[in-house]
């Protein structure tokens, strides 16, 4: 069985910043520097600067509890910090206050993967693809806890082959992860 490479789990937390930062917090803000400490803590995580993050969304958090988009991002940085208890219950919160949340729902999967919780990370990132079925990073995290978490390559093998399908370019490591299954699954029948 192989492991996750740091690579792949530095382009997971990069896609996730991203899809959680392309959303604004709020349309009609009734503080105009809203949106300007969201993307500044945004950019805070892409540069590393958790520490700073933590203290906008903190900020944010306490003022406007019911924003999604804040305790979304400090799970992220609670993941990053090895903390998938805390983030568990960031992520959680973020569902209460929007249940179609795809990036909590999938982040919440990943936490509940990284306590070892492999049923509940499951049925989060199913429930990412209920909500939307083409979400590329939730088939990714799907496939890698199908194969590498619950042994079961033929529902990672459809998984991987999907995540390739919604790419823009072909990911080579996934290809060798798709051909390492293909030859699993043919030897096994």
């Amino acid at each position: 069985m192989r492991s996750i490479s740091p690579s792949l789990f530095t382009l997971c937390f990069a896609l996730l910043f991203i899809g959680c930062s392309a959303v604004p917090v709020l349309n009609d803000s009734p503080d105009p520097q809203l949106q300007q400490k969201y993307d500044s803590a945004v950019q805070l995580m892409r540069q590393h600067e958790t520490a700073q993050a933590k203290v906008l969304l903190k900020q944010l958090i306490d003022r406007y509890p019911d924003l999604a988009g804040p305790h979304v991002n400090m799970g992220i940085i609670q993941l990053t910090e090895e903390d998938p208890s805390a983030a568990e219950q960031s992520f959680n919160t973020a569902l209460q206050i929007n249940p179609g949340n795809l990036p909590a729902h999938n982040q919440l999967g990943i936490a509940l993967r990284m306590l070892g919780r492999f049923q509940e990370a499951e049925h989060a990132y199913l429930n990412v693809l209920k909500l939307e079925p083409d979400y590329l990073t939730a088939h990714r995290n799907l496939g890698i806890l199908y194969d590498l978490y619950l042994a079961r390559p033929e529902p990672a093998l459809k998984h991987y082959k999907r995540c390739q399908a919604l790419s823009d370019s072909p990911d080579r490591e996934i290809e060798r992860w798709v051909v390492d299954l293909q030859r699993r699954v043919k030897s096994s029948k």
